[in-house]
């Protein structure tokens, strides 16, 4: 019989309470790398509750189990990031050539790096305003990627939230329970951005993600690529006003040069070099 939760779900409900880390134990295993490769995210949180016994004693034993299920689980450490967030995304959007062409890990990683770059003092030190995280994006971001790309950010917060549950069993950060529910054995997408924050790749995802937004929004006919990801990125730096009042003097809501020139002329030219220091 094939491994799976609804035989482990079977399984574990037969033992006693207080033997059901053992059950866990002979689940894992008994069971060939290849079977818990292929276990899903409710038997993956149902053989971690049994092994963890909600708060109880942790043995020897179901460590041992503990360290065979998380060597060959398919949710792995994310090591390579911003890679992770930025594949997914690419693969969520395939018929489009920007997105395809334009969105890359070094895109984010500069998006970081110019945010960073103009923190204030209170950001700095952990005091937020309404914007947050690496990329300093608003709930009203987080929202519309949500909407956008829920599927996507699921995948991606199934593989962060478990990859990191596994790594540090048998505890159960509070912050993880705001993504893993062990009632209904599912992974849930938190409602507030700040949740996302407690895992590197899924602020990846989602910084990739508004960004893809951002590109989708900005390409049109007659705009050529480059100047696509310059409105882009001006965009996401919430530049949107400004642009638009620059578009309206010089008469021309295509291309960027001259409306760099307008805004130049306004006194942004900060804001101008965002745009340079991330579209490169």
């Amino acid at each position: 019989m094939a491994l799976n939760a609804a035989v482990i779900k079977q399984r574990l409900d037969s033992s006693p309470w207080i033997q059901r880390d053992n059950e866990a134990q002979n689940i894992i295993n008994g069971a060939e790398p290849a079977d818990l490769k292929r276990l899903d995210v409710e038997s993956i949180l149902r053989l971690y509750e049994a092994l963890t016994m909600g708060v109880g004693y942790y043995s020897n034993r179901d460590a041992a189990a503990m360290n065979r299920l998380r060597a060959h689980t398919r949710f792995q450490p994310i090591l390579r990031t911003p890679d992770f967030g930025v594949d997914l995304v690419k693969k969520a959007r395939p018929d489009s050539p920007n997105i395809q062409s334009q969105l890359t890990p070094k895109l984010v990683t500069r998006i970081y790096a110019a945010e960073k770059k103009r923190l204030s003092l209170l950001e700095e030190v952990g005091i937020d305003g309404s914007t947050i995280g690496r990329g300093q994006l608003s709930q009203d971001a987080y929202t519309d990627v949500k909407q956008d790309f829920k599927t996507a950010l699921e995948t991606c917060l199934t593989h962060a939230s478990l990859s990191k549950m596994l790594q540090h069993a048998p505890s159960r950060p509070f912050i993880d329970m705001n993504v893993l529910d062990f009632r209904t054995y599912k992974v849930v997408i938190p409602e507030d951005y700040s949740t996302i924050l407690s895992y590197s790749p899924a602020e990846d995802f989602v910084v990739a993600a508004y960004l893809a937004i951002r590109i989708t929004a900005a390409t049109r006919a007659g705009r050529s690529i480059m100047d696509s990801m310059r409105f882009a990125i001006a965009r996401y730096h919430g530049m949107y006003t400004m642009v638009r009042n620059a578009q309206k003097a010089v008469k021309d809501d295509i291309n960027w040069a001259p409306v760099e020139a307008e805004l130049l002329r306004q006194g942004h030219s900060d804001e101008v070099a965002y745009v340079h220091e991330v579209v490169q």
